[in-house]
């Protein structure tokens, strides 16, 4: 698992490893686009037995989730009764 420095887990999405050839559930293939070569390095999820999963870096904007924006944002002044 993937800690962060504030040692929290990411969020990471789990991919069914049915659909994907050897080479992508071992990470020396893109996920989307099964290229090899450069070898892909963003992480975009994980397999059930917690395997990584890489794409290339044209695949991976289109794979990764936007961070979700704070719909409800706290007032800025409080009062305190």
């Amino acid at each position: 698992m993937d800690w962060r420095h504030t040692r929290t887990a990411w969020i990471t999405t789990t991919f069914d490893p049915e659909g994907l050839t050897r080479a992508q559930c071992e990470g020396d293939a893109c996920v989307a686009c099964h290229k090899k070569w450069p070898r892909p390095r963003t992480r975009i999820g994980r397999l059930p037995d917690n395997a990584s999963l890489f794409a290339c870096d044209e695949c991976a904007g289109a794979l990764l989730q936007e961070p979700e924006e704070n719909v409800y944002p706290l007032p800025r002044r409080a009062a305190f009764f």
